[in-house]
């Protein structure tokens, strides 16, 4: 959903060298940006403050929300980010409208919100019945031989017209962020232990960092090219002293091609340790876009990927081998892959998981409209003052 912006675009190719320079060097003494390939005011959540959980009382007993069950602090957890999504999608939709009408108005205040044009209506005038046309009479040996035309093209208009209202809304929502100075509230913070693992959280940058950022997903999405060189950017911009970033796999299958690159991955970490995993994650990523072409099912070309990165990597052909031996083996008896299957579990509480996913000091990040890169750079400027 996200566009490079040309400019950043730029910065990151100067910063290549920065990264490859890297990739020979094996001491992590001193942490590298290894994410580079190419180049205190909050705004409120919306979601309601644990504290309401305090007039929960029994007789003489009362409960804040950290001595419910754990199990039911995920479930309230649950019903607030889904609340908070449907009114983000309220206030988007507002937003843009206003927008709209307000962006060539000398004084803001003066325009009215009573009469904000439908988004829906906007497209109406966007997508015409050429467009239906053109696409039935493409398709029309796809459709079955008894169907009326009447009822698929308005199929095809009422999708053309979702996607339109959708795009637009989209590309409004970047001029505002671009131009207006414009601020959404913050969703309701969760508690990251309970998404973390020792084994399958791996961290880059200090620990004692203010800012951290936890990044969900797999090799392969087709925002993680733009995603880790902007995670470049922010690590070139404000240091490991203040930012620090933590990977945790996710595929939507348990056993898939992608779910193969995220037990590589890990199995590397588990033989050769953080310096090796962090390499072959970050030249991974960077090539999501030939990722992307591998299907679900697709493990032979997943392996051969896998091994491609692993030479790249710069470790033995034998310690190669074994990394490999270890991720082919997708049986319940490879204990890595069932420990792998169980920390992605921890992330069923949180409502439509999906790669790249991120959270920042706790708190989710919407990236429509905008890249990782500005969202986390907003925020972190409001912030550090």
């Amino acid at each position: 959903m996200k566009k490079s912006n040309i400019i950043v675009s730029a910065v990151v190719a100067l910063l290549m060298i920065g990264y490859f320079g890297y990739l020979g060097f094996k001491g992590m003494k001193q942490k590298e940006n290894i994410f580079l390939a190419k180049d205190k005011v909050e705004i409120e959540t919306l979601a309601p403050n644990r504290e309401f959980l305090k007039s929960l009382r029994y007789k003489s007993r009362t409960f804040t929300f950290d001595e419910l069950p754990l199990e039911i602090q995920k479930r309230i957890k649950n019903e607030e980010l889904i609340a908070h999504q449907k009114m983000q999608t309220i206030l988007k939709d507002f937003l843009v409208r206003f927008h709209v009408k307000a962006k060539n108005e000398r004084d803001i205040f003066s325009v009215t919100t009573d009469d904000l044009p439908p988004l829906i209506e906007i497209s109406k005038k966007r997508v015409g019945m050429e467009k239906v046309e053109e696409l039935y009479k493409k398709n029309i040996d796809v459709f079955p031989k008894d169907h009326k035309p009447g009822a698929i093209k308005a199929q095809i208009y009422t999708e053309l017209l979702t996607q339109d209202t959708y795009d637009y809304m989209i590309n409004q929502l970047a001029d505002v962020y671009r131009t207006a100075d414009s601020r959404l509230p913050d969703a309701p913070k969760i508690d990251t232990k309970w998404i973390l693992t020792e084994k399958f959280s791996p961290s880059y940058g200090s620990e004692e960092a203010p800012f951290h950022l936890i990044w969900i997903g797999f090799y392969g999405c087709l925002e993680c090219k733009n995603f880790t060189q902007d995670l470049g950017l922010l690590i070139q911009k404000y240091g490991f002293d203040n930012f620090r970033v933590t990977f945790i796999p996710w595929t939507k299958r348990d056993i898939d091609a992608y779910a193969y690159l995220n037990l590589t991955a890990f199995c590397l970490r588990e033989q050769e340790g953080d310096a090796s995993f962090w390499n072959f994650h970050s030249l991974a990523m960077n090539k999501s876009d030939v990722l992307k072409k591998i299907k679900y099912d697709d493990l032979k070309m997943a392996r051969g990927f896998a091994e491609e990165i692993l030479k790249s990597v710069q470790i033995k052909q034998e310690k190669i081998k074994s990394v490999l031996a270890c991720s082919k083996n997708l049986n319940q008896d490879n204990k890595l892959l069932v420990e792998m299957t169980k920390a992605k579990q921890k992330l069923n509480f949180l409502p439509d998981v999906y790669s790249p996913m991120a959270f920042l000091n706790g708190r989710f990040l919407d990236l429509e409209g905008r890249s990782l890169f500005l969202a986390v750079d907003d925020k972190m400027k409001e912030l550090i003052k």
